[in-house]
């Protein structure tokens, strides 16, 4: 028995599970479509023609009550004259009764509603005592207002008729179907209760009965909605499902030409691999049509050929990252040994002499070395909390107590703190210098490690200036020695940790390479703007005092290229100002 290709069996598959399933359904859709539009027609004309018999009777109804109100106000005027001018305000201000008449009530005993068709009106009656009447004629124009405003736009025609088959009111103004709905017209009707009795199926009819007056409400479908609803939905529905049905097969048959071809595609892969080529490739002829399975195949495939590469390149990548994080770990415990050592030497070295019993210390001398000592201690304290802040700088966990402080007064204990070679600074603070916002022990470690690092890499016998200055409402700091010029790309990297301006091979100055890292977190957490440039006059560090809640995390793009513009300006206006304080 002969197997057929994938492409026959598709094309058998198509006829028998496509073509008669869709011509079986296109007849079902059809006739249901066409059943349910029939009945939507029906109940939407009785639902029309009882809605417009109970929109005329309130209309009658509500001009009824109002003309006894009018007849009970007559009731009141006394003379004829006033009656004559409350009627006519009457009928100019409301405009919906006319030809007013008061009659004794016996010269008219039948009081029965009676329409005019010359002048579309409504004799409509009330008593104003038990002597006189009063009669007005309702006008009808309004009910043929409401008829072109409302219903015109539903597609029905709509027929107000007498009992004796004149118009009242209509919205088919060419009257071009009523013929023949006065020939269909039952003579016996049921009252108050919407009544089908069209004979033509798509285009049903329905009249509603009134009792007084005794007119009757007539609704009819129109042929252009007969054909909307149903003839119209009929042809989009069979040319739906022959579009449908010339997708489905020209969709299957791309889909099955692409599928062809890369089944033959992964024929000769395994073919080749077979034969010992493990570097063959498979490259699919992809499409919109290309299973997502036929795709896995291929990636699967061409993976196994590029494992050994691959896994090599990552183990190369995981070596170098060791190797990164044992430098680091080599720079740190060398940093911290070197820079521990030399306060610990001190220290136990002062210490010594002072516990030494064979020689005698005068007072002078051991205030010296006590004051070494609390030197070396506060030293070794203070790269102690540089140390133990650095997890919390990069976990973003700070604890900020903020208050106000006074800048004089920390600059001063920070300089004492720092200053244990007696560097010579200089100090220029305006005195109505703002106070500023921010964490007191922080704040401190911050201007402690700049103090000592304007220290370690200023030139010998030059002045330290610190600067303070109120710029747009912010207080400024400036923080100014004198220094070589660092290379810009250098200068980016100084917040960077373990960065230092002289290399390892001619280290000159102690320090760990943290001092401007930790600096650079703490600002970033007390909401404080730091800026660093190296020029002639020498290394100048910059702090702006914001002042301001600090920014919240999810705040958006926008917000914060604004807030970072800014900060730049201040800055720059802050490097301005505190050059004028300098010089002035």
């Amino acid at each position: 028995m002969k197997r057929l290709k994938i492409a026959e069996q598709i094309v058998i598959v198509l006829l028998l599970a496509v073509l008669i399933p869709f011509v079986t359904i296109g007849l079902i859709i059809s006739n249901i479509s066409q059943q349910s539009v029939r009945k939507e027609l029906i109940y939407s004309a009785k639902m029309i023609s009882g809605l417009v018999g109970d929109n005329v009777q309130n209309y009658i109804k509500n001009a009824d009550e109002e003309l006894k109100q009018i007849a009970s106000a007559i009731s009141f005027f006394y003379y004829e004259e006033d009656k004559n001018d409350f009627l006519s305000e009457i009928q100019q201000k409301y405009g919906k009764f006319s030809n007013f008449n008061v009659f004794d009530v016996y010269v008219k005993k039948n009081k029965d509603l009676v329409f005019n068709p010359k002048n579309l009106t409504l004799k409509l009656y009330a008593n104003i005592d038990e002597y006189n009447l009063i009669s007005a004629d309702l006008k009808m124009a309004i009910l043929q207002d409401a008829l072109d405003k409302k219903i015109t736009n539903i597609k029905y025609d709509v027929y107000i008729l007498d009992d004796a088959g004149n118009i009242v009111a209509t919205n088919d103004h060419d009257n071009e179907g009523y013929n023949d709905i006065a020939e269909n017209l039952p003579k016996e009707r049921q009252y108050n209760e919407p009544v089908l009795f069209s004979k033509i199926k798509n285009q049903p009819l329905a009249y509603y009965q009134l009792k007084n007056p005794n007119w009757t409400i007539i609704v009819k479908t129109t042929p252009g909605m007969a054909q909307k609803t149903i003839d119209i939905p009929r042809l989009r529905i069979v040319l739906s499902l022959v579009l449908a049905a010339l997708f489905i097969f020209t969709a299957v048959g791309i889909y099955t030409y692409y599928l062809y071809l890369n089944i033959r595609q992964l024929f000769k892969g395994i073919i080749a691999i077979s034969k010992g080529s493990y570097n063959r490739k498979i490259r699919l002829l992809k499409s919109v049509f290309t299973p997502h399975e036929i795709v896995f195949l291929e990636k699967e495939f061409n993976y196994m050929t590029k494992k050994v590469a691959g896994s090599y390149a990552e183990l190369s990548e995981k070596n170098l990252e060791l190797k990164r994080l044992d430098e680091f770990r080599a720079s740190l415990v060398s940093a911290i040994s070197h820079e521990f050592r030399t306060p610990l030497t001190s220290i136990i070295g002062y210490s010594s002499r002072l516990l030494r019993s064979d020689i005698e210390i005068d007072e002078n001398t051991r205030n010296k070395s006590l004051k070494v000592i609390k030197q070396q201690a506060q030293r070794l304290s203070r790269m102690v909390d540089d140390l133990l802040v650095i997890p919390e700088i990069e976990s973003f966990q700070l604890q900020i107590n903020e208050e106000e402080l006074n800048l004089s007064e920390l600059l001063e204990l920070s300089v004492t703190y720092a200053n244990s070679n007696n560097s010579r600074f200089e100090v220029n603070i305006l005195p109505d210098l703002l106070p500023v916002k921010a964490d007191k022990d922080r704040l401190i470690q911050v201007l402690v490690n700049l103090c000592d690092n304007a220290i370690k890499y200023n030139k010998d016998n030059e002045p330290i200036v610190l600067s303070a200055a109120n710029v747009d409402g912010k207080p400024c700091l400036s923080i100014l020695n004198k220094s070589d010029i660092i290379p810009k790309e250098m200068l980016n990297k100084l917040f960077d940790k373990f960065t230092r301006v002289d290399s390892e091979l001619t280290r000159t100055t102690r320090g760990t390479g943290l001092g401007l890292f930790i600096v650079k977190g703490l600002c970033k957490a007390m909401n404080i703007s730091i800026d660093i440039s190296s020029t002639q006059n020498g290394f100048e560090v910059i702090l702006v005092f914001n002042n301001d809640p600090l920014q919240k995390e999810n705040e958006d793009m926008d917000d914060i290229a604004s807030v970072e513009e800014n900060s730049e300006k201040s800055m720059m206006n802050a490097k301005n100002e505190i050059v004028n304080t300098l010089f002035s």
